[in-house]
């Protein structure tokens, strides 16, 4: 149904993978959706290493070449892909709702960048099976697979922050204008301070934005809920969560994000939800 990309103008600042991490998880728990997530990553294992326990890309059963994108890319150059067999190759993190489709392990870059003429007939499948596809992508317009990802996705979440020089370059920047011109995209502001003088309403003030900006806080809980690999667990134990805990702004916060990411990718939330709309 509905293909997400997360990107950032800049490499290193943004946490994407943070971001979609938390974002991913909210939906899977609080909507009657089939969630899928997946990267286009070359060597950066981060959002395995997200979901997933005492695993290694290539070593022992994280063998990736029979599983994720590169198995997929098979299917599609052997003209075998279809959109029911998409779940085969994926690793489920919570059942019937939020499956992983891991990176791909190529040895080098060039047979890495091979991969951009088939990775939008591998993601046009995964819509055609999932309600929801969220895909990490790498920054910057650089990249032949990032571009086709983004040029092929419903909706694109630009991942900024609080830092000056970041908004400065995305906003000012004209490569991005006009790459974007003609995409429907959103913002989110990842590891967000609200007391800083840099705050939602002062940044679409001074940049003069008019498109959605959502904000994911610093969460310590979280942070480390992901370097345990512990992310479902941490959003299922704050799922009744209260004003007066702690986390309670940040699930909130990552709440309405899942809520403005559904509702740009033309998905009706009221049918979907479980809390209620």
């Amino acid at each position: 149904m509905g293909q997400i990309a997360f990107w950032s103008p800049v490499g290193g600042q943004a946490g994407i993978t943070a971001n979609m991490s938390a974002v991913a998880t909210v939906i899977s728990i609080e909507y009657m959706t089939k969630t899928l997530i997946s990267h286009t990553q070359w060597g950066n294992p981060a959002l395995e290493s997200t979901f997933m326990r005492n695993k290694v890309i290539g070593k022992g059963e994280m063998n990736y070449s029979t599983a994720g994108i590169d198995a997929l890319e098979r299917l599609v150059r052997s003209k075998k892909l279809t959109p029911e067999l998409v779940r085969d190759f994926t690793i489920p993190i919570l059942a019937n709702r939020l499956d992983l489709m891991t990176g791909t392990t190529k040895p080098d870059a060039e047979l890495f960048k091979s991969i951009s003429d088939v990775v939008n007939r591998i993601f046009d499948a995964a819509k055609q099976f999932y309600d929801v596809s969220l895909i990490d992508v790498e920054n910057g317009l650089d990249n032949s697979l990032t571009n086709a990802v983004l040029q092929n996705s419903d909706v694109i979440v630009v991942n900024l922050n609080q830092n000056l020089s970041v908004l400065q370059k995305f906003f000012y920047g004209s490569e991005f204008n006009d790459f974007l011109k003609d995409q429907e995209y959103i913002i989110v502001l990842g590891q967000y301070d609200r007391n800083s003088k840099y705050n939602v309403g002062n940044i679409k003030r001074t940049f003069k934005c008019d498109k959605p900006m959502y904000t994911i806080p610093h969460n310590t809980g979280f942070m480390d809920a992901m370097n345990d690999a512990s992310v479902v667990e941490f959003f299922l134990k704050n799922k009744n969560i209260r004003s007066v805990n702690d986390n309670y702004h940040f699930i909130e916060d990552v709440r309405k994000f899942a809520k403005g990411i559904l509702s740009a990718s033309g998905i009706d939330i009221k049918i979907y939800s479980e809390r209620g709309a």
